[in-house]
């Protein structure tokens, strides 16, 4: 659902800004509604989801870089030219490997409709990490300068070892 991160500011009070560009050719726009496509607001909490389980990524993969070079990455253009390197790629799929997740949408409030031809910008912040693995995001959908959406995003992280040896199922 994300076309493009457009920014990325690592950290404990990390944020990212994505772009997704709505089109005709979206398999959901035909059929809702047929007269007056909109798109459906499951799909902007899609993309609120994908956005901050990016988020969570991008941080870990910074952490790790750091941890392996003892160089921070402060700058999104500094991660993204490590994260195009062989070493980032293989460091950002061990760390995708690695976690697995569940995400809840909570007080997601819709004000205006998405059309097609519309871009939406999401902004996600990491507002707190627990100790029990839970990231909690305020996100914020734009087209234009007109707010379509607001809300937060809980996004509970593990280890695949950890949910393992707890008995979680993982498909």
């Amino acid at each position: 659902m994300v076309d493009r991160i457009v920014d990325f500011s690592p950290g404990e009070k990390g944020s990212i800004t994505v772009i997704k560009h709505v089109t005709f050719n979206e398999s959901y726009i035909p059929g809702h509604f047929p007269d007056n496509p909109v798109m459906p607001g499951v799909m902007i909490a899609e993309i609120f989801g994908q956005s901050s389980e990016y988020l969570s990524l991008l941080n870990d993969f910074c952490q790790l870089h750091e941890r392996e070079t003892q160089q921070p990455l402060k700058k999104f253009d500094e991660v993204s030219r490590a994260l195009h390197t062989s070493e980032g790629a293989k460091r950002v799929l061990a760390e995708r490997e690695r976690i697995i997740g569940v995400l809840a949408s909570q007080d997601v409030k819709y004000k205006n409709m998405v059309t097609p031809g519309d871009t939406i910008e999401v902004n996600s912040r990491l507002a707190f990490a627990d100790v029990n693995g839970f990231h909690h995001y305020e996100v914020e959908a734009r087209v234009g300068r007109s707010i379509v959406c607001v809300g937060r995003i809980v996004n509970f992280r593990t280890a695949r070892s950890n949910a393992e040896s707890k008995g979680m199922q993982i498909n």
